[in-house]
C-alpha cells in the first residue's frame, strides 16, 4: 500500500459531505479516479456496505486509447462507433453519475443524516495527464460539454447567478504533466536513435518523424485551457480552476506513480476535509474557486504533522459505544416470564370463538328477514275440473301462445303477480342492503375492533416493560422471547382466521331467474291443460263414430277370417257388433281423455308447487336468496373482521419483532461500523479485547513501522505522526477496565431515556442511530478525547523533537511543482499565496518556543508561526491565479529562457 492509500484509509468516511464524481481522462486520469473509488469501495466494505449501492461518489472512466475494447466495462465512457462522440458521451456518463448522487431518495437520508440547510454542493474532479495525446485533444472539449449540460440540465439546482465563490457545483481539473523540455529532449534522442539505426528501422520510425512536437502540444493545450476557462462567461462557468503539476518540482523529480501518489492525497483531501473546523471552509472556498477567474492556472503542495483529535474523540466514543454494544450482544438468551403471554394468548380464544360466531350469522339473518321480507303464503292448489285459464288469470298475464306446445320463456319485463313478488323482494333487499344490514355488520365490527384495541394496549405494554423497565444488556433477548411465543400463538390463529375467510366467499345477489323459471312453467302448465268441457264433447263424438264405423268393421274381420260361428266371441263381432263398438268407443276415449287432463293436472300442480317454492327459496333459500346473500355477506364480515384484527395484532407483534430484529442487525451493524471505523482509523483491535486487550493506536497516530505489509510504504512523508509510540500506548490505557459495567450501563440508560417513552423505539430504531450512541458514550470518552500531548516535559519534548524534524523534513524537499517561481514579476496581477513563498511551518502555540529550541540545538532556523490548533502542524505551499507569462514550462520551447528575470 502506497502513502495515498493509508492517508485514504486514515481520512475516508463513508458519508460524503458533498457529493462528488470522478471523471478520469485517459490512461492515468482512469487510473487515479479507479484508484480513490476503490479506495472508498475498500472503506464501505469494511463498514459492511455495498459498494455497488453507493452513488455519493460517482465514477467515469474515459479510456481514450481502447474505447471499442473497454467501452462495456462497469464506468467507462465509450461510445460505439456511428452513436455519440467521445466528449458528448463522457457528459452523458457524467450527468447520469450527478443525478444518481443527487437523486431524491438519497439526498433525503444525506441531507436529513447531516442536518444539512445550505443549498445541494457537487463537485466534479478532472484527472487527467497532458502528456497523453488523445488527453490533449478530447480535454477541453469534455470539460466545455459536461460544463454546458451541468448548468443547463440542473439549472434549479446550480443556477446561473451563483457566480465564482458562490457557485456550488463546481468542475475541478486536477491536471500533472510531463515537464516540457524533457519531453523536447526525450523525442530529440529518439529521433537520433532512428536515425543512427539504419533502413532496417525506417518503417517503425515513419509514425514518429510524422507526429506533431509533443512538447509544445503540451504547452498550446495547458495555454488553450486557461484561454478557454477565462473566457467563459461568468453564468456559463463551473470549471473554477485548473491545478496543474508537472514531474519536474525544484527539489525533486516525481515519478509517474508520485504525481498519481499527489493527486490523490488532494483530491483526498477535497473530497473528505472536515468542513466544520475552524477555518476549514475558507480554505477549501479558496481552493475550489481560487482568487483571480482571469488567471484560473494554480498549483499546491501540502505535508502535515498532526495528532488526530477528532480521530482520538472518534475512537473514544466508538470505543466505549463498542463496550455497550459488546455487553447488549454477548448477553445470553433468558426465558422470560410466560405466564402473562399464555392469558394474553387467551384473550384472542375467549372473544372470537370461530365456530360459534360462524353459526351465528345464518341465525342473525333470519331474524332480520322474518321483520322485514313479504310474508309467503302459497294459494290452494287448483281442482282437477277447473280450467287453466283460472290459474293464468290468478297469476298472470299470460304473455304465451296457447297453439304453440313448446315451453314459453319468461316475459322480458314481469307484469302483474310476478311483478309484485318481485318489487316486494327487492324492497326488501334495499332495506336492508342499505340501512338494517349494515348496522348489525357495524354493530359486529365495532365489538371486534374494542377487542382488538384492548388486546394490543394489553400488549404493548407488556412488552414495553420487559424492554426497558431495566434497560440492562439482557433486556433485549428477553424481549425476544416473549414477544417470539406471542407471534407463535396469534399467527397459528391467524392462518385459522385466514382460511374461514377464504371459505366465506359472497353469494350474487338473488336475480329472479329460478322464480321467473317457475313462474313461466307454471303458466305453460296452465295454458296447456285442456278444458274438461271440451274434452267431454270430444268424448261423445268418440263414441257415436265408433257406433257408426265400428260394427261394420267387426263384422268384415269376422269374414275375413271365417270366423267359426260355434265360438264364444262369434256374436261381439257380427249380431252385438253394436255393443262391442260401443264399450270400445267409451272405454278408449275415456282412457286417453282420463289420461290426457291428469297428466295436465298433475303438471299443473307440481308448477305451482314448484313456483311457491321457488319464491320461497328467493327468500330464504339456501342457495341464491336473501338469506343465502346476507348470510355469506355477514359470515364474511365476520372472516374478515376477523382476519383484520388478528392481522392487526400479528402486524404489531411482527413489528415488535422486526424492530427487536432490527435492534439486533443494527447493534450488530453499529458494531460493526464502529470496529471497522477504528479499523479506518488505524487502531489494531486485540483479539480479546472484551476481556481487557489492549488496543494499538500506533496506526491511528501514523507511527506505522517501515516494512509492515499492513502499513504503508516506508517512503510516506507528506502525512508524519505527532506523537510516538509512548503517547500511543498512553492514549491506550486511559479507558480503565474497572469502569467497564457502569459505563455500559449508563450508556443504555441514557438511550432508554430517549427510546423508552411514548412507543419512541418503535418509531426510531435504537442503536440505528449511531450518533445519538456515540453521544450517550461521550462523556466517557473524556480521557482520550482530552488527551494533552504536552502534559509533562518528558512527553512535551519528545512531541518538540518529532514537529522539528517534520518541519525540517519537508522545507528542505518540499517545494512548489510548477515552474513559476522567479517569475512572478511577469504576472501583472500576481499571485494569490495564502502561505509564504517558500512555504511555511504552522506549528501548535504551546510547541513553539520548544521547536526553535530543538533547531537551535542543531544550528537551524525553522520558519515557523504559531498556529491556534493544539495538535497539528503544517507546512503548506498553495498558489493560485499564476499567469501563464510567470510559468517557464509553458514559454516558448524554440527559445526558452536562461535565466530569471530579476527580482
Amino acid at each position: 500500500m502506497d502513502a495515498v492509500g493509508q492517508r485514504s484509509e486514515g481520512r475516508a468516511s463513508r458519508t460524503l459531505e458533498v457529493p462528488a464524481v470522478l471523471l478520469g481522462v485517459g490512461e492515468f486520469g482512469t487510473q487515479v479516479a479507479q484508484r480513490l473509488r476503490d479506495e472508498r469501495d475498500q472503506a464501505l466494505v469494511l463498514d459492511g456496505f455495498d459498494p455497488r449501492h453507493d452513488d455519493g461518489l460517482g465514477l467515469v472512466r474515459v479510456e481514450l486509447a481502447h474505447i471499442p475494447e473497454r467501452g462495456a466495462e462497469r464506468g467507462t465512457s465509450s461510445p460505439a462507433a456511428g452513436t455519440l462522440t467521445v466528449p458528448e458521451q463522457a457528459a452523458e456518463d457524467v450527468l447520469g453519475a450527478v443525478r444518481r448522487a443527487l437523486a431524491h431518495a438519497r439526498m433525503v437520508g444525506v441531507r436529513d443524516g447531516t442536518a444539512t440547510e445550505h443549498q445541494t454542493r457537487l463537485t466534479i474532479l478532472v484527472f487527467a495527464d497532458l502528456g497523453e495525446a488523445e488527453v490533449r485533444n478530447q480535454l477541453w472539449p469534455i470539460l466545455a460539454r459536461v460544463q454546458a449540460r451541468l448548468l443547463a440540465e440542473l439549472g434549479p439546482i446550480f443556477e446561473a447567478y451563483r457566480t465564482g465563490k458562490a457557485r456550488n457545483g463546481v468542475i475541478l481539473p486536477l491536471l500533472t504533466m510531463p515537464h516540457p523540455p524533457a519531453v523536447r529532449g526525450a523525442e530529440q534522442v529518439r529521433a537520433a536513435q532512428s536515425q543512427t539505426a539504419g533502413p532496417d528501422a525506417t518503417d517503425t520510425t515513419e509514425g514518429a518523424e510524422t507526429k506533431p512536437d509533443a512538447a509544445q502540444a503540451i504547452v498550446d493545450c495547458v495555454r488553450q485551457l486557461c484561454r478557454s476557462v477565462a473566457d467563459t462567461p461568468a453564468r456559463r462557468r463551473a470549471v473554477s480552476q485548473l491545478y496543474l503539476i508537472e514531474d519536474v518540482a525544484e527539489f525533486s523529480v516525481l515519478s509517474r506513480e508520485e504525481l498519481g501518489q499527489c493527486v490523490r492525497n488532494f483530491a483526498t483531501m477535497l473530497l473528505y476535509a472536515d468542513l466544520s473546523a475552524e477555518g476549514g471552509a475558507e480554505l477549501i472556498t479558496s481552493l475550489l474557486h481560487g482568487s483571480q477567474p482571469k488567471e484560473p492556472l494554480a498549483t499546491f503542495v501540502c505535508s502535515v504533522a498532526e495528532l488526530p483529535r477528532a480521530r482520538l474523540a472518534a475512537y473514544g466514543r466508538d470505543r466505549v459505544a463498542l463496550e455497550a454494544l459488546d455487553a447488549v450482544r454477548d448477553a445470553p438468551r433468558v426465558d422470560a416470564s410466560f405466564s402473562e403471554a399464555d392469558a394474553l394468548e387467551q384473550i384472542e380464544a375467549l372473544a372470537m370463538e370461530r365456530g360459534e360466531r360462524a353459526k351465528e350469522a345464518e341465525k342473525d339473518v333470519r331474524a332480520v328477514l322474518e321483520r322485514y321480507a313479504p310474508a309467503v303464503t302459497p294459494d290452494p292448489p287448483l281442482p282437477w275440473y277447473e280450467r287453466g285459464d283460472l290459474l293464468t288469470a290468478r297469476y298472470g298475464p299470460d304473455h304465451g301462445d296457447p297453439s304453440l306446445l313448446d315451453p314459453t320463456p319468461p316475459a322480458p319485463v314481469p307484469a302483474g303477480w310476478l311483478a309484485e313478488r318481485m318489487r316486494a323482494i327487492e324492497d326488501t333487499w334495499r332495506l336492508l342492503q342499505r340501512k338494517r344490514f349494515d348496522d348489525v355488520v357495524a354493530r359486529d365490527r365495532a365489538a371486534v375492533e374494542r377487542w382488538r384495541d384492548e388486546l394490543l394496549s394489553t400488549l404493548r405494554k407488556r412488552v414495553d416493560r420487559e424492554l426497558w423497565a431495566d434497560p440492562a444488556p439482557q433486556s433485549l433477548r428477553r424481549t425476544e422471547e416473549l414477544v417470539s411465543k406471542l407471534r407463535r400463538a396469534f399467527g397459528e390463529q391467524l392462518d385459522e382466521a385466514v382460511r374461514d375467510r377464504d371459505r366465506a366467499r359472497p353469494a350474487p345477489p338473488p336475480d329472479f331467474e329460478a322464480l321467473r323459471q317457475a313462474h313461466a312453467a307454471c303458466l305453460d302448465a296452465a295454458r296447456h291443460k285442456p278444458d274438461p268441457p271440451r274434452m267431454l264433447l270430444w268424448g261423445i263424438l268418440i263414441v257415436i263414430a265408433a257406433l257408426v264405423f265400428l260394427p261394420a268393421v267387426l263384422a268384415m274381420f269376422a269374414d275375413a277370417i271365417a270366423m267359426d260361428t260355434g265360438h264364444w266371441f262369434e256374436p261381439l263381432f257380427r249380431r252385438g257388433g253394436r255393443w262391442t263398438a260401443l264399450a270400445i268407443g267409451a272405454l278408449g276415449s275415456g282412457a286417453w281423455l282420463g289420461w290426457t287432463l291428469g297428466r295436465a293436472h298433475l303438471r299443473v300442480l307440481e308448477a305451482s308447487e314448484a313456483m311457491w317454492t321457488a319464491l320461497t327459496d328467493t327468500i330464504t333459500g339456501e342457495r341464491g336468496s336473501l338469506l343465502e346473500y346476507f348470510t355469506t355477506r355477514l359470515r364474511l364480515s365476520r372472516a374478515i373482521a376477523r382476519v383484520e384484527s388478528l392481522l392487526a395484532v400479528t402486524a404489531a407483534l411482527d413489528a415488535d419483532a422486526e424492530t427487536l430484529l432490527l435492534m439486533d442487525k443494527a447493534a450488530r451493524r453499529a458494531q460493526s461500523e464502529l470496529l471497522e471505523h477504528l479499523r479506518d482509523l488505524g487502531v489494531r483491535l486485540p483479539n480479546d479485547r472484551t476481556r481487557g486487550g489492549r488496543d494499538d493506536l500506533e496506526g491511528l497516530l501514523g507511527i506505522l513501522p517501515a516494512g509492515d505489509s499492513a502499513g504503508p510504504s516506508p517512503e510516506e512523508t507528506l502525512v508524519e505522526p505527532f506523537v510516538g509510540p509512548e503517547g500511543a500506548r498512553a492514549l491506550s490505557t486511559a479507558l480503565v477496565p474497572e469502569g467497564r459495567e457502569s459505563r455500559v450501563h449508563d450508556i443504555l440508560a441514557r438511550l432508554g431515556e430517549h427510546y423508552g417513552r411514548n412507543d419512541r423505539w418503535r418509531e426510531e430504531l435504537p442503536f440505528a442511530d449511531i450518533e445519538r450512541l456515540r453521544r450517550a458514550a461521550e462523556p466517557h470518552a473524556e480521557p482520550i478525547a482530552r488527551w494533552d500531548p504536552f502534559a509533562g516535559a518528558e512527553r512535551a519534548m519528545a512531541t518538540a523533537a518529532r514537529l522539528a524534524t517534520f518541519v525540517r523534513r519537508q522545507r528542505r524537499t518540499l517545494r512548489g511543482a510548477l515552474n513559476f517561481s522567479g517569475y512572478e514579476d511577469l504576472d501583472a496581477d500576481g499571485v494569490s499565496r495564502p502561505f509564504s513563498r517558500d512555504g511555511q511551518a504552522v506549528i501548535p502555540r504551546a510547541a513553539v518556543e520548544l521547536v526553535r529550541e530543538r533547531a537551535g540545538a542543531d544550528a537551524e532556523h525553522l520558519s515557523i508561526r504559531p498556529g491556534i490548533e493544539p495538535d497539528r502542524a503544517y507546512y503548506i505551499v498553495a498558489v493560485s491565479g499564476i499567469a501563464e507569462a510567470s510559468v517557464a514550462s509553458l514559454t516558448s520551447l524554440e527559445a526558452p529562457r536562461s535565466e530569471k528575470p530579476s527580482q
